[in-house]
C-alpha cells in the first residue's frame, strides 16, 4: 500500500498568471436572483473592497459569501476539500503523503461528532450558536453556492476550473472550517498515533508543541492609543497582523451593514463571514498572536496487559477506538487507507518524537478552545459602545484564540488575553508535571504535560468560566488605560510600561524577561510620537501621524548596532578580511531603514539571520525598553555572521549596496512589485518575511504585514483607512489580484468608507441579490 501511495502523483492545481487589469469602471446596479429568501446588496468600491447591506444576518452572510466566492472561490473550495477529508480522493496522496495524513486527521474529527454535539447543545448553553450566528453562516454558504451556480464550474479561475471537487456547500461545511481552524498544529501527531506494534505513520506533517505559538514570520502589531496620547482626545487604533500572503489564513476586506442596527468594517479570514479586525461607530480593535498555551498533554500510565488501556485513579480504562477510512487517488484508481485511532477522557492520542507511545507511557492531547462560541462573541463585539462592553463580550464567550487590543471613541484603551486557556496553575504544574518529560516541557516551553493517572491532575474548572477546564476571564491578563496599550506578540507583561502586568501563571506567558526588538521599537515609536520627536509633526497621534509611524520602516537592531558593526568591519577589512570592504561601505551609507530606496539593508539582514546580533549589555527588568544593547564585537559570532552574510550575498549575485526595491519583491501577473519592510527579529515593526533568497534577491513574500488598518475617532465619527498588502483576490485574471500590493508598495492607504453615504458615493459596481422565499 505505501509503495502505491509513494508512487502515485498528486493532482494538485497551480495558478497561472495574467497581466493586472485596470480597476473596474463604474457600473449600473444589476439584479441577480437569490434563493431561500436571502436579500443583500453588494457594492464594490476601489480595490474591490466589498460592502454588504442587508436587513438581517442571513442576508449579510449571503452577500459576504457571494463576494468571497467572486474573489477567492478556489481557496474556499480547497479549504472545504481539506476539512471534509477529501484531499487525497481528488488530488492524490501529495508530497510525502501529506494529503493522506490530512484526510485521516480530519476524518477522525468528523467521526468524533464534536461539531454535531455543539450545534445541538442545550439552547441555553453558550456552546450552541445563536440563531443569528447560524443565519450568518448559513447565508455565507448559500452565497458561495449561488456564485458557483451563476458562474459555472467550467468558468471558474484556473486553479479550480472544471474541478470535480468544487461542489455545493452547507452550513455545516462552514462550521467545520471554523472548528478545524482551532485545532493545535498536531496534524501528523494525531494522524500518526498508534500503539506499539501498530502501523508506521503514513507521512510527515507539521508538529507543534515547541517553544512558541507563533509560526516563523507570523505575528502582529497593535496599538490602542487613548485620550492622553492623541491630538483630539478620541481613541486611535492600529491593527497590523502579520499573516501568510498565501493559503488558508489570508485576510479579505469586508464591510457589513444592517441599516439602523449594525455597521462594521475591517477584515476577516477569507473563509469566514466574520469581520475579525475592524471597527464600528464607537469601538475599534485588533488581535495579536498570544504567548499563552491553549492546549496541553496528559501523560498516561498504560495497563501492563494492554497498551490501549490506561490507568486512571487505580483502574484500567480502555481507550475508545475510532476506525477511519479515506480514499486515495492513484494511477490505479481509488485505494482505501484505513487506520484505527484512540481517544481518551482527555482527548485523542498523539505520537511525536516528544510524545512517544511505548508499552509503559503514552500521551493524550487536550485542546481548550474547540468550540463554536467565536461567532457569537464577534456579534456581541460588533455591538459594543465602549471597550468595557467589548471586554465583557470577550469575557462572556471566551472564544478568542488571540490577544485583543482595543480603543473607544471616548479615548479609553484596552488590552486582554481573554479566551479559553487551560486552567493549569503553577501549583498544579508543580504537583502534576512530575515526570522528566513533564518537567522539561513546563520548564522550557510552558506546555503542561500532566499526570493522566489521577483525577486530581485534571484541569481545574470554575463556574464563572464559559466552559469547564479553563480559567475564568477575571483571572486572565487584561488592562484598561487612558494613555495606550501595545502588543507585538510578546506576553502581556509590558502592554504598557507604566503599568506592567504581573502575577499570572506561567501558562499565560513570561514576566520580567527581555522583550523582542520589535516590541521595543513599537514602544519607542509611541514615546517618540507623543513627544513629537519623530519628524511627523506636532506631538501625539492622529490618523496621518499613525500611518507615518507604521510606514517609517525603522530597524531598531541596526540603530543600536550599525556603527559598532561598521567599526569592526573596517578593522577586519584592513586586515584578515579584505573581502568585507564593500560591505563596510554599504553599511556605513545605509539609512537604517527598510524603505524601497534604502541601500545596504540586505547586508544587515543576513548578518542578523546568521546570529550576529550579540549584545554586550544584558537585560535589565528596570529598563526593559532599552536593554539588552551594545553590539559585543568581541564575540566571535559577530564577525563570523558578517563574513558569512557577505559570502552568501556574493554567491547569490545580490549587490551589497543595491536599493531594497531592486532585491525584494512580490510577483503579480508577470510583474515584480517592490516591497518595503523586513523581518521582525532584526527589530523591524513593519514585518515582511520573504522566502529564502535566490539568485538576485528575495522574490516572494511568505508572511508579514497583511491587513493594515488605521482608525481615528472624531467628533463626527470614525475615520479609517487600510490596505490589504497582497490584494483582495487570488484570481490572476481579477483586476484586484495585485492592485493593493502596488498600493502598499507606494505606502498608500484606501478609505474604508464607513458610512453608507460614502459607500454609495464610491461604488464602482453594485449587485442586488434578491428573491422571495420559495413556496412550500
Amino acid at each position: 500500500m505505501m509503495a502505491v501511495l509513494a508512487a502515485a502523483t498528486a493532482a494538485g492545481a497551480t495558478a497561472a498568471t495574467a497581466p493586472i487589469k485596470a480597476p473596474a469602471p463604474a457600473a449600473k446596479a444589476t439584479a441577480v436572483a437569490a434563493p431561500s429568501g436571502y436579500h443583500a446588496v453588494l457594492r464594490r468600491t476601489a480595490y474591490g473592497a466589498p460592502h454588504i447591506t442587508a436587513s438581517n444576518y442571513a442576508g449579510l452572510g449571503y452577500g459576504a459569501g457571494y463576494a468571497a466566492a467572486q474573489d477567492n472561490i478556489c481557496d474556499l473550495a480547497d479549504r472545504m476539500l481539506t476539512v471534509n477529508a477529501q484531499r487525497a480522493r481528488y488530488l492524490g496522496p501529495g508530497d510525502k503523503n501529506a494529503n493522506v495524513v490530512s484526510d485521516l486527521y480530519h476524518q477522525r474529527l468528523i467521526q468524533s461528532g464534536r461539531l454535531e454535539q455543539l450545534l445541538n447543545a442545550d439552547p441555553k448553553s453558550l456552546e450552541r450558536p445563536s440563531a443569528d450566528a447560524r443565519a450568518l453562516v448559513r447565508g455565507f454558504a448559500a452565497g458561495i453556492n449561488r456564485y458557483v451556480r451563476d458562474t459555472g464550474v467550467a468558468n471558474l479561475p484556473v486553479a479550480c476550473k472544471g474541478a470535480a471537487w468544487v461542489r455545493p456547500y452547507s452550513e455545516k461545511d462552514i462550521w467545520r472550517v471554523s472548528l478545524a481552524g482551532q485545532q493545535p498544529n498536531q496534524l501528523a501527531g494525531v494522524a500518526g498515533a498508534s500503539p506499539p506494534g501498530g502501523p508506521e505513520p503514513i507521512g510527515a506533517g507539521p508538529i507543534d508543541g515547541g517553544p512558541s505559538n507563533i509560526p516563523p514570520g507570523q505575528g502582529s502589531n497593535a496599538y490602542a492609543l487613548g485620550r492622553e496620547v492623541t491630538k483630539t482626545g478620541h481613541g486611535v487604533l492600529l491593527g497590523n497582523p502579520h499573516y501568510p500572503w498565501d493559503g488558508i489564513n489570508r485576510f479579505t476586506r469586508l464591510h457589513l451593514i444592517i441599516p439602523g442596527k449594525l455597521n462594521i468594517v475591517g477584515a476577516g479570514l477569507e473563509n469566514s463571514p466574520v469581520v475579525g479586525i475592524g471597527h464600528n461607530q464607537w469601538v475599534a480593535w485588533s488581535h495579536t498572536v498570544s504567548t499563552a498555551r491553549r492546549f496541553g498533554y496528559f501523560e498516561l500510565t498504560l495497563d501492563p496487559k494492554d497498551p490501549t488501556a490506561y490507568v486512571f485513579d487505580g483502574k484500567s480504562v480502555p481507550m475508545t477506538r475510532i476506525k477511519v477510512t479515506v480514499q486515495v487517488k492513484t494511477d490505479k484508481g481509488l485505494i482505501p487507507v484505513t487506520r484505527t485511532y484512540y481517544d481518551t477522557r482527555f482527548g485523542p492520542m498523539v505520537k511525536t518524537p516528544l510524545t512517544p507511545w511505548t508499552k509503559e507511557r503514552a500521551y493524550a492531547l487536550r485542546d481548550a478552545p474547540v468550540n463554536l462560541r467565536g461567532t457569537d462573541q464577534y456579534l456581541a463585539m460588533w455591538q459594543a459602545h465602549t471597550v468595557h462592553e467589548l471586554a465583557a463580550a470577550l469575557s462572556k464567550y471566551q472564544g478568542a484564540t488571540f490577544n485583543t487590543t482595543a480603543v473607544d471613541a471616548g479615548g479609553e484603551a484596552f488590552f486582554g488575553d481573554i479566551g479559553s486557556l487551560p486552567y493549569v496553575t503553577d501549583a498544579k504544574a508543580a504537583a502534576c508535571a512530575t515526570s522528566p518529560a513533564g518537567k522539561k516541557a513546563w520548564a522550557d516551553n510552558r506546555v503542561p504535560v500532566l499526570d493522566g493517572s489521577k483525577s486530581a491532575c485534571d484541569w481545574e474548572s470554575d463556574p464563572h468560566a464559559a466552559t469547564g477546564g479553563i480559567f475564568p476571564a477575571s483571572a486572565e491578563p487584561q488592562i484598561f488605560r487612558s494613555d495606550f496599550t501595545e502588543n507585538s506578540n510578546d506576553s502581556y507583561w509590558l502592554s504598557n510600561p507604566n503599568q506592567p502586568l504581573s502575577g499570572y501563571g506561567r501558562i499565560f506567558g513570561d514576566e520580567a524577561t527581555a522583550r523582542s526588538l520589535r516590541t521595543r521599537l513599537g514602544l519607542k515609536m509611541i514615546a517618540d510620537r507623543v513627544a513629537g520627536g519623530d519628524g511627523l509633526g506636532a506631538p501625539k497621534f492622529d490618523l496621518k501621524s499613525l500611518e507615518g509611524v507604521v510606514f517609517n520602516d525603522r530597524n531598531l537592531g541596526a540603530e543600536m548596532t550599525r556603527d559598532d558593526l561598521v567599526g569592526l568591519c573596517r578593522k577586519e577589512a584592513a586586515g584578515a578580511h579584505p573581502e568585507l570592504a564593500k560591505a563596510c561601505a554599504a553599511l556605513a551609507g545605509w539609512d537604517l531603514h527598510v524603505n524601497l530606496d534604502s541601500r545596504g539593508a540586505q547586508v544587515f539582514r543576513l548578518f542578523a539571520e546568521k546570529g550576529g546580533l550579540k549584545f554586550r549589555v544584558g537585560f535589565d527588568a528596570r529598563d526593559p525598553i532599552n536593554t539588552p544593547n551594545t553590539l559585543d564585537t568581541d564575540d566571535p559570532a559577530v564577525l563570523k555572521a558578517l563574513v558569512e552574510a557577505v559570502k552568501q550575498l556574493d554567491a547569490l549575485h545580490i549587490p551589497l549596496d543595491a536599493p531594497l526595491a531592486a532585491v525584494q519583491s512580490e510577483p503579480r501577473g508577470g510583474e515584480r512589485i517592490p516591497i518595503h519592510g523586513g523581518p521582525g527579529p532584526e527589530g523591524i515593526f513593519n514585518v515582511i518575511t520573504p522566502a529564502k533568497p535566490v539568485d538576485g534577491g528575495w522574490t516572494k513574500i511568505v508572511h508579514g504585514s497583511s491587513w493594515i488598518m488605521a482608525v481615528e475617532f472624531t467628533d463626527k465619527g470614525p475615520v479609517s483607512q487600510g490596505v490589504l498588502t497582497y490584494s483582495q483576490s487570488t484570481n490572476p485574471a481579477s483586476p484586484h489580484f495585485g492592485d493593493q500590493t502596488e498600493l502598499y508598495s507606494r505606502k498608500g492607504w484606501d478609505d474604508l468608507r464607513f458610512t453608507e453615504a460614502a459607500v454609495k458615493a464610491g461604488a464602482l459596481s453594485t449587485i442586488v441579490l434578491d428573491e422571495k422565499p420559495a413556496k412550500p
